[in-house]
């Protein structure tokens, strides 16, 4: 049986055509004006992340407090990790990834946790506070020594405590 020779096909102009709208939507090479619009709708979009992480934080913290006190603790662990979930999911789309790294332990460390100790709330409680602070001074990028000094130190209690 003989092979067939590959055959490259050019692509379709349809694809280019909707990719490159040049009625409606913008050129290849950005304008000055185009760019500067852009930019505010990445900006838009940053206060609304911004509102509905804030809003998410608030629902933490309220889970976290029912935890503490024994109320549906079971429910509200659940909420924990959703929540967590969604940060670490908004952060990476808006230059927030210390934002993601935050979440991300905070989700780790519950995966698995019905009934925390008080320790444990307590290493619950220093993440969340963490994400008020990443978010509050609206840390981008990788955030300064300090952050990843506390990032580091809340992942070496996660170690030590994940299972008390």
């Amino acid at each position: 049986m003989a092979r067939k020779k590959p055959e490259f096909l050019p692509p379709q102009q349809d694809l280019r055509r909707k990719a490159v709208n040049f009625s409606k939507g913008f050129r290849l090479k950005l304008e000055p004006a185009e760019l500067r619009r852009l930019e505010t709708v990445v900006e838009k979009a940053r206060d609304a992340l911004s509102l509905d992480v804030s809003d998410k934080l608030k629902q933490l913290r309220a889970a976290l407090e029912d935890v503490a006190r024994g109320e549906q603790a079971d429910r509200a662990m659940r909420a924990i990790r959703m929540l967590s979930l969604d940060i670490k999911g908004a952060g990476g789309m808006f230059n927030y990834p210390l934002l993601t790294e935050f979440a991300k332990s905070l989700n780790d460390f519950v995966k698995g946790i019905d009934q925390p100790s008080p320790l444990q709330l307590d290493i619950i409680a220093a993440q969340i506070d963490a994400l008020y602070v990443v978010m509050g001074q609206r840390i981008e990028g990788e955030g300064g020594k300090l952050e990843q000094e506390l990032l580091a130190a809340l992942r070496q209690a996660i170690e030590r405590h994940k299972s008390v």
